[in-house]
Parts: C-alpha cells; sequence; structure tokens
C-alpha cells in the first residue's frame, strides 16, 4: 500500500530537520497549502511536487513512487545514446 503523498511531504520536510516555515521559505511553498496537504485535507498540484523535487532532488522518486532505489533517467541522453550505434554503422 502506497504512503498518502501528505504523509510523505511531512515525511521529507521531518527527515531534513525543518519546521513548516523553513521548508516553505526553502520551496516557495503557500504556508497553507503545506499544512492543508499534511493534514490530507489537499492533494497537492503538480507545482508543489516540482518544487520539492526541484529543491530536494533526492527525495523525488520517493515522493513519486514510493522507491527509493530508482536509477534516474534522462530521455533525451538515451535517445542520443541510441543514436550512436547507427552512427557507427554510418561511417
Amino acid at each position: 500500500m502506497s504512503t498518502p503523498i501528505g504523509e510523505k511531504i511531512r515525511n521529507v520536510r521531518e527527515a531534513l530537520g525543518m519546521g513548516r516555515q523553513e521548508f516553505v521559505d526553502k520551496t516557495g511553498i503557500v504556508k497553507a497549502t503545506l499544512i492543508g496537504i499534511e493534514q490530507g485535507r489537499q492533494e497537492p498540484k503538480a507545482g508543489v511536487l516540482i518544487a520539492i523535487a526541484t529543491t530536494f532532488p533526492e527525495y523525488a522518486a520517493y515522493l513519486l513512487t514510493d522507491e527509493t532505489h530508482v536509477k534516474q533517467k534522462h530521455p533525451e541522453v538515451d535517445a542520443l545514446a541510441g543514436e550512436l550505434p547507427k552512427q557507427k554503422r554510418a561511417k
């Protein structure tokens, strides 16, 4: 069973040793919004998740998937890597 997203966000904040004010100061999230999310009264919009993941990228996979051992990939890099064998054959 997946952990509710508000609980995950609170877990991240507490793991960082931050109170709500410090967390909103660093992420730019509105404090009332953070409180509503952490208390399960509202779901976070994409902008909230992006702000947290941008500020604390080490928690991005956990927030979205519950996974902590995820290999991150970049689709543009993968596409370029896929082109290399074709370029080598063309020479």
